[in-house]
Order: C-alpha cells, then structure tokens, then sequence
C-alpha cells in the first residue's frame, strides 16, 4: 500500500502501522510553522525512501484544540498534553514570546517526560519554555538569536551557543526555520547511517549533511557585534597554523584576558579557546575537501602538533574522522 495511504489526514500512522520511533511536536500559540513542517518533512521523506513508516509523530496543544501560528494560518492538535502519552523524541515548538506559555501546567509535563527518559528538543524559542522548566542542565543547546540575551538573562548557568542547531546528548535543539532539516537529518542519520542522510540532503537540494559546527562559524555577523571581538577574530584567522594563546589574543584586541571571555561568551556562548579550535577544524575540514594534501599535513597546517588528537577533535566535532570525510566525500 502506497505510503500516503497509510497514514492519518494529521501524518499520525494508523494502528496497524509497525511504527519504530515517535516524535511529539508541541506547539504553542503563535508558534512559528516553518520549523515544524521542515522537521516534519524529513520524517516524511525518511519513510518514503524505507518505503515503510519507521517515524510517526503527533502534534499537540496545551488542550488538544487547534494551534494559532504565527503567520495566522491554524494548525491542528492531534491530542492534548493529558492525553499524549510518552514518545521516543519530544520537541517545542514555539514562536516570538515563549514566556507566555511557561505556565506550571505546561512545566510540569516537561519535566515528567524528562523523568521517563524521553529524548527532549526545540525548534525556535521552544528552548526558553525547556530552559524554565529546568530539564536542560549542563547540556549544550541554542535557540532564535532574537532571545538568546534573554534566555542568558533569564538563565546565565545554561551553556548557550550562538549557532543554528546542536546536539548534546539527548538534547535536540535548533534555532527554528529550515534548520529544523539540518536537525532532524542527523537524527535520522543516528538510525539508518550517514549515506541514507545524505540521500536525503540531497532531497532537500543539499550538496552534504551539513555539521552543527559549520552552522555555527559566522564571523563576519560577529565582527559588526564588537570591534574588540573581530581583532580577536582576525588575530585567530590569520594565525590558524600557529595558535597564539589567550594572552596575546587579548592584548591585540586590547582588553584584558577576562574581558575577551566575557566577549566571548556572550556573542558566541563559548570560550574564546573553543571557538578558536572551531576555526581551525572547519579550515582543516575545507583542506580535506579542497585539496589532496595528507592529513598529518592537513593537522600541521591547521594548529595541531599530534596527529591523535587532532583526529580525536576532529571527530568530536564532525562525528567521524578526518579520513572518514575524506572517503565520505568519493
């Protein structure tokens, strides 16, 4: 039976579909649509290509009615919060004022589905209604830059990236719009490999699976923040083989070691080592796709004396080796 058959007028799978993984979207009035049809239409995709309904998902409401969005159209619920049961993936979804749906209702459900282990996400500014209900920790995550100051205000222990997707242990969080296919991919990939998830970037008209780190680098929006953090940002630019250390940093951008971290950590959410080590694995990842130069080369010329530990960061980062990539990109 075709698949578009054998699935609900909601996308919910019927009964009789063996269905492996569930995802939950809850959405709050005046959510913003377009990250959740994106995350929607990889599922979707996903299941097409397995030719069998692997993912099944279901939106939901605070109260099971219809959903407002942002663009005044109005969305369905398939069930309430009271009803909905647990699923192996819950994501937020939410649009411009999160805070006004931080209600203990509301709060309280996501913390019951913290306790039973259900692996939690955000599209958009559903990463503040997780944050005020105190499930996300010391896990890494990001959210809509339009919120970012005031989820750091509202919450200056989170560690807060100033990027477009990450995932940190069972924590899914991305920064809404079609970063949510960026997201849902590497999801996907964790099930059915890094070839079936560029099969379907591809779908999406993506030349690769994208990394949450490349998303992340974007130094010419940093530089019009602060004048001190682009002479930082050159000063690591062109010094990607030879790292300087903090010190000399601080002392080209002139401003003391801790008010380089400040700067930092406010318009990157990371220390100002970590995202000179960003830099210098994205410059080593371009050498490895642009040229044909080996890759203990490749690690000298990107800052790293040991050719393990720079497999060992490059991994970290990308998910897989630096010859890995290479083979990947045959």
């Amino acid at each position: 039976m075709p698949y578009m058959e054998r699935m609900s007028i909601t996308g919910t799978p019927r009964a009789e579909d063996k269905t492996q993984k569930r995802f939950s979207f809850f959405l709050t009035q005046g959510f913003s649509p377009l990250g959740f049809v994106s995350a929607l239409e990889v599922l979707h995709t996903a299941n097409r290509f397995l030719g069998e309904t692997f993912y099944g998902w279901q939106s939901l409401s605070i109260d099971g009615l219809p959903i407002a969005c942002a663009n005044g159209t109005t969305t369905l619920a398939d069930t309430s919060l009271d009803k909905a049961g647990l699923s192996d993936f819950l994501l937020v979804c939410s649009g411009f004022h999160p805070e006004e749906h931080c209600n203990e209702k509301t709060l309280s459900w996501l913390r019951k589905q913290h306790r039973h282990g259900v692996n939690l996400g955000a599209i958009s500014t559903g990463t503040y209604i997780l944050a005020r209900a105190g499930v996300i920790g010391t896990r890494r995550c990001t959210i809509h830059k339009d919120n970012a100051d005031s989820l750091r205000e509202m919450r200056p222990d989170i560690d807060l990236v100033d990027g477009y997707f990450e995932i940190c242990r069972n924590l899914y969080t991305c920064a809404g719009g079609t970063v949510a296919i960026d997201l849902l991919i590497h999801i996907v990939s964790s099930d059915h490999g890094e070839g079936f998830a560029a099969d379907i970037a591809r779908q999406f008209l993506q030349e690769r699976v994208r990394s949450a780190c490349e998303h992340r680098e974007n130094n010419k929006g940093l530089r019009l923040k602060s004048k001190k953090l682009a002479k930082a940002l050159d000063v690591m630019e062109e010094n990607v083989g030879a790292p300087v250390c903090a010190e000399v940093l601080a002392k080209e951008a002139n401003v003391s070691p801790r008010h380089l971290q400040r700067l930092f950590k406010k318009h990157t959410g990371r220390a100002p080592k970590d995202f000179y080590l960003q830099i210098r694995l994205n410059h080593a990842r371009r050498l490895l796709l642009q040229t044909g130069l080996p890759v203990f080369e490749i690690a000298a010329a990107s800052g790293f004396a040991s050719h393990a530990y720079f497999t060992k960061c490059y991994r970290e980062a990308f998910g897989y080796p630096p010859v890995g990539e290479r083979k990947r990109a045959m």
